[in-house]
Parts: structure tokens; C-alpha cells; sequence
């Protein structure tokens, strides 16, 4: 692909999974309320979980365009999770002495989101049947 259709669809991805975020973001914590980052975590499983499905549908099943990759896997997925934004609720509640609560924080995103892709990759693997 070229410079500006990789571009694009990189970009409009990654439009909707910042989006995503977002909304996401904002939902989960009115439900939780802000006492801890439910949202990003919310965002970071849910983004693994996708990015686990989208790897078997476009590079083991469907072997689709490099479009699709490009569109689902490094905007929607890359933009719907975020590392900067764990980091810095992270660094945020360490210099506030909430050692605990920064390495829940930490812990929780790392397990779930692996194992969130993990459930995504098994969970398509079985439904498109291999």
C-alpha cells in the first residue's frame, strides 16, 4: 500500500477506537465513579479482546487485505487500548501513595488484557471452526 490509503486507514480506525474509548470511558466510570481507572481498564480488555478476534479473521481465516489490517488492528485496536493513559493514572496514584492501588492497576491490565486476547483468539478459532 501507499503512503496516503495507509494513512487513511489507519486514521479512520484509529477515529473510532479513540472514540470508543471515550464513550466507553465515560460510561464505565458513571456506573463506578472515579475512585479507580475502570474506564481505561474497561477500554484496555475490551480493545485486547477485539485485537484477539480481528488476528484470527483477517490474518488466519480470511487472509484479508492489508486495509483491513491496518484499519482494525493498528488504529481501531491500537487506539482503543492505551498504555499511556495506564501509565499515567499509574504514575498519578504511586506519587499520591497509592502504591496498592497503582500496582492493582498495572496487575489488572496486564492479566486481563492478555488474557483477553487469548479468549479472542480461542473464541473466534472455535466459531470459525478450526
Amino acid at each position: 500500500m501507499t503512503f496516503f490509503p495507509t494513512v487513511l486507514a489507519i486514521g479512520v480506525g484509529a477515529t473510532i477506537g479513540a472514540s470508543m474509548r471515550y464513550y466507553l470511558t465515560v460510561f464505565i466510570n458513571s456506573i463506578f465513579g472515579h475512585g479507580f481507572p475502570y474506564g481505561t481498564l474497561s477500554a484496555n480488555v475490551l480493545g485486547s479482546f477485539l485485537a484477539g478476534i480481528f488476528v484470527v479473521i483477517i490474518l488466519e481465516k480470511a487472509m484479508l487485505n492489508e486495509v483491513y489490517r491496518l484499519l482494525l488492528l493498528v488504529g481501531l485496536t491500537g487506539s482503543l487500548t492505551t498504555m499511556s493513559t495506564l501509565s499515567w493514572e499509574s504514575v498519578e496514584m504511586i506519587s499520591m501513595g497509592h502504591y496498592e492501588q497503582a500496582g492493582l492497576n498495572i496487575l489488572l491490565n496486564i492479566v486481563l488484557s492478555l488474557s483477553a486476547v487469548g479468549v479472542g483468539v480461542v473464541l473466534a478459532r472455535y466459531l470459525l471452526g478450526q
